[in-house]
């Protein structure tokens, strides 16, 4: 598949939702809301991840959390530069490698969907 390099930020041009490879990786919290597995977390309901790859419908996020393709979670991405984090109602885990989770957003406020544009934009416009 062929990529392009955006200066490093876009991934993959066939993406639908462009991806921004993160360059100071950003925290972000976990809550479990349906598992395959009974608890995962080391909290019973919260865990802590680092973000690396953002688009407007999903995210990589790596997390010492135990997770399984189709469980769902609610996350909070504490984005840099902002006031208010942006939540996600509900994201699905679609694949995993190691500590690493591929999640693909699933419920999403209009507000933090506004947070996450304008996150992008900044961080595309900062690489050009």
């Amino acid at each position: 598949m062929q990529t392009t390099h955006h200066h490093g930020s876009i991934l993959n041009k066939f993406r639908r939702h462009p991806r921004v490879r993160i360059s100071t990786p950003f925290s972000c919290t976990l809550t479990r809301l349906e598992s395959n597995i009974g608890g995962w977390l080391r909290v019973p309901d919260e865990g802590v991840g680092v973000v690396y790859d953002l688009s407007l419908r999903g995210v990589r996020v790596s997390t010492e959390a135990e997770m399984k393709p189709g469980d769902v979670v609610g996350l909070t991405l504490r984005l840099p530069k902002q006031l208010a984090p942006a939540r996600i109602t509900a994201a699905t885990v679609r694949w995993t490698k190691d500590q690493v989770y591929g999640l693909a957003f699933r419920k999403i406020s209009p507000a933090s969907l506004s947070r996450l544009n304008k996150y992008m934009a900044l961080t595309t416009r900062r690489k050009d």
